[in-house]
């Protein structure tokens, strides 16, 4: 029993320094390219919406943004959010990413208690323009994002999918 306790332990302290899931990858920038990032959210259309619903909408938006500016940051990238486009100077090399919530769904966390996995799955789907620093559209894309674990989860999923695609772009560019 104490070799059980010793071995297991020791499995966990190990697992506990090295980490669990690896983290995420700082990109190498390319001589030259800029690392910084605006980040702008057009929001989404809520036209049919309850008051309730806009707000939950809106919360998980504003989590989004703050996640998405991390996300980019932790990849390797100097980003900050604007709220509106004319605070992006476009200096140098820098970049614009907006963001346009085109499909949502998202299901209120009481109604999940209830309902469980039979409330169905929170939605969100995502249209991206990737700007250079001319106003140009230099990359842009769709993602969508289910999950019945919350709005929060299809955000970060969005997220990191939209982290690796910029990544990329600014690599092979």
């Amino acid at each position: 029993m104490k070799r059980f306790v010793l071995i297991l332990s020791t499995l966990l302290l190990i697992g506990f320094m090295a980490g669990c899931g690896g983290g995420t990858k700082r990109v190498a920038l390319p001589a030259g390219a800029s690392s910084d990032i605006a980040v702008l959210s057009l929001g989404a259309d809520t036209t049919g919406l309850s008051d309730d619903q806009v707000d939950l909408l809106q919360r998980n938006l504003d989590w989004m943004d703050r996640n998405l500016v991390q996300t980019l940051n932790k990849k390797g990238f100097n980003s900050a959010q604007i709220q509106d486009e004319k605070a992006f100077t476009g200096a140098g090399n820098s970049l614009l990413l907006k963001i346009s919530i085109t499909k949502h769904k998202m299901i209120p966390k009481g109604a999940r208690m209830l309902g469980g996995m039979m409330a169905g799955a929170d939605i969100l789907s995502v249209h991206y323009d990737l700007v250079d620093s001319n106003g140009k559209i230099v990359l842009a894309w769709d993602d969508s994002q289910g999950s019945t674990k919350g709005g929060t989860y299809c955000a970060q999923a969005l997220n990191r999918n939209a982290a690796d695609k910029i990544a990329a772009y600014v690599v092979r560019k």
